[in-house]
């Protein structure tokens, strides 16, 4: 009976939610506690399970969720079917994601993972698995997620699940939008949407996900308008095919943020009450960052500060506690703009200050991530296929070849061989000295090179830049301030000259804060994402040595600026037993490595070979054609 009644009860849910709301859980929750004292603890188990749904997406309380769970789980032992516990694992897995507690959500997810397989439950193993790999990319575990999502994929297709199928590519393309691979990005949802496309009856709800992916992409390559055309037809798709709350309340959110970001105020207020409309998303803990981020934006752009620094604190508190470093970069940016508009002066300082350290902790963040990893692996795997086929190729030319030689041995070629021999061991020697001379005199160039700028570096400097500050403080005193600001321009750029001319940084601070420093003002000053992972190797190397490791790093770095079209770069320094090994990596258009002489035939190319020889170094690259360019630099410590 209390089966039946609870069971009708959830079906008026839509019709009449607060009689639902006050006796759906008062049934259940009586049902429950009956199959317990009857040791139906499966039946239990199974019927919670179901209940904290409930809790979970439709009330909204997902710590009372976690403690129905417990009440149950703690019984473990006498469930007999371990499919039942396992659908526990995953509730209670999804109670402490929402409430952010990620690490114990990974936990569950795993646990149930396992029960699952063993049951050979694929669909549920391969729900747990993708779900798995959500609270994973929240904890900015993004390699690890990858896999997750792969691992759900390749399930979900051998079940023909396409929605889901979808789901997971879209979770991928989402963490190639994280790396700025955006091209990449948007080439993996071009698939997703031709399988859609492709079936009969369309999923307009995964339909709808992948222009608000779009649409998120759009933004950062700041095509406004097409961000909204995207945002637009995901909320097209929703209403006319779905009743789904949560899927329009979301899009809604998207477009109320958008239109306050456009100052487009009316319309972002038009889609901020709408969300007001559906009270249990507002204050359901899991949804309300959506309606913060509307709201926040809305009030910044409508001049309310304070009301918006209200918001802004609300939602940063939630990535804080979820230990979301990237969804806090960006609040801690607007609360500083924020304060500043208020004349808080020491509250805009210190979230600007948060700001800066946020956004270098991002380099951590990405540099673990195996995304890039696992596409270097494909491409360096199909490469060693290619090398394969052509040493097979070889190998058959050359028993050709010995075959042939054989015969023209019993034709009295061995006079001829020795003439040969002593012509190439003449001609060999001659070129090595010439080969010799050439490298010698190109190092030497380099040295000089290097003491002339240095010295002009200095000059410019301590000379012309003091002349200038004297000029600037003349102007300043005679009140001619606008002569001073353009006076204070040519000192910039004097000294921008002289920084590029020689590293002073390099004398100062140390060969690792200056190749970190480096990197991060590339990846300021232009539109291209680096990430760094850069070992200590401060005192490992002479001075002559480390301003030629600088030059190694600079000049690859202007390659990927000015031939590359990349649009993410990384550098690993790692400080090995017997050497320093340095790895620059792009996603640009990559170059044919077969024709090796017409690119050591390009200058930039020539200088890196050339510093590695002055290095003693190991030097190699790696590229094929669109498939982006490795350089590895091995250099030895001793010798």
């Amino acid at each position: 009976m209390l089966d039946s009644l609870s069971n009708e009860i959830s079906k008026m849910q839509s019709n009449d939610f607060d009689f639902y709301k006050k006796n759906y859980a008062k049934y259940t929750n009586q049902y429950i506690a009956l199959a317990k004292t009857l040791d139906s603890i499966d039946l239990a188990a199974f019927e919670t399970s179901k209940f904290t749904y409930h809790y979970l997406n439709i009330i909204g309380k997902p710590d009372s969720a976690h403690i129905i769970i417990n009440n149950i789980i703690r019984d473990s032992n006498s469930i007999k079917k371990r499919v039942n516990l396992a659908h526990l694992y995953v509730k209670r897995a999804g109670a402490s994601y929402q409430t952010d507690h990620l690490e114990n959500a990974i936990k569950d997810y795993s646990r149930a993972e396992k029960i699952y397989h063993q049951t050979g439950d694929s669909i549920y193993e391969a729900d747990a698995i993708y779900f798995n790999g959500q609270a994973t990319e929240r904890l900015g575990k993004l390699g690890q997620a990858v896999l997750k999502y792969q691992d759900a994929n390749k399930l979900y297709a051998k079940l023909k699940d396409t929605a889901y199928v979808a789901f997971s590519g879209l979770a991928v393309s989402g963490i190639f939008s994280q790396l700025y691979l955006l091209e990449k990005s948007f080439e993996e949802r071009q698939k997703i949407r031709k399988l859609l496309n492709s079936q009969k009856h369309k999923d307009y709800i995964a339909l709808s996900e992948l222009y608000i992916n779009d649409a998120r992409d759009f933004v950062k390559k700041k095509e406004y308008i097409k961000e909204e055309q995207a945002y637009l037809k995901a909320l097209e798709l929703l209403k006319t095919k779905t009743k789904e709350a949560r899927d329009l309340f979301r899009i809604r959110s998207y477009l109320s943020e958008y239109y306050a970001n456009q100052n487009q105020l009316v319309k972002a207020k038009k889609y901020l009450d709408t969300l007001e409309q559906s009270p249990n998303l507002v204050t359901n803990s899991f949804d309300r960052i959506f309606y913060l981020k509307a709201l926040s934006r809305f009030k910044k752009a409508d001049k309310k500060y304070k009301e918006a620094i209200a918001a802004f604190e609300e939602e940063i508190n939630i990535f804080k506690k979820s230990g979301d470093i990237r969804g806090q970069v960006a609040l801690e940016k607007e609360l500083y703009e924020c304060y500043k508009k208020i004349n808080n002066k020491t509250a805009a300082l210190a979230h600007l200050d948060r700001y800066t350290v946020l956004k270098d902790s991002i380099y951590s963040l990405t540099r673990s991530n195996s995304v890039i990893y696992y596409k270097t692996l494909y491409e360096t795997e199909k490469r060693d296929n290619k090398i394969a086929i052509q040493e097979a190729s070889i190998n058959i030319l050359e028993e050709k070849d010995k075959a042939k030689r054989n015969l023209l041995i019993f034709g009295g070629i061995g006079l001829s061989l020795v003439f040969l021999c002593v012509y190439l061991f003449r001609n060999r020697t001659l070129l090595m000295r010439n080969k010799l001379l050439q490298q010698s005199f190109l190092q030497e160039l380099l040295q000089t090179q290097e003491r002339i700028s240095k010295r002009i570096s200095k000059d410019l400097h301590d000379s012309v830049g003091q002349s200038l500050l004297l000029i600037k403080n003349r102007t300043l005193q005679n009140d001619d301030k606008q002569t001073a600001e353009i006076v204070d321009g040519v000192i910039n750029e004097v000294r921008s000259i002289s920084r590029s001319l020689h590293p002073f940084k390099l004398d100062e601070l140390g060969l690792t804060v200056t190749l970190q420093s480096s990197v991060e003002m590339i990846d300021d000053s232009y539109d291209i994402f680096i990430s760094a992972e850069i070992d200590n190797i401060d005192k490992v190397f002479d001075q002559d040595k480390e301003i030629n490791i600088y030059r190694l790093v600079q000049e690859s770095f202007n390659n990927i600026l000015k031939h590359s079209n990349a649009r993410s770069a990384e550098i690993k320094v790692i400080n090995k037993d017997n050497n320093v090994e340095i790895i620059i990596t792009d996603n640009g258009k990559g170059f044919d490595v077969i024709q090796e002489k017409t690119s050591m035939s390009k200058i930039g190319l020539k200088t890196l070979s050339e510093r590695s020889k002055y290095l003693k170094a190991n030097f190699k690259i790696f590229s094929e054609i669109n498939q982006g360019t490795t350089l590895v630099f091995n250099i030895p410590k001793y010798g």
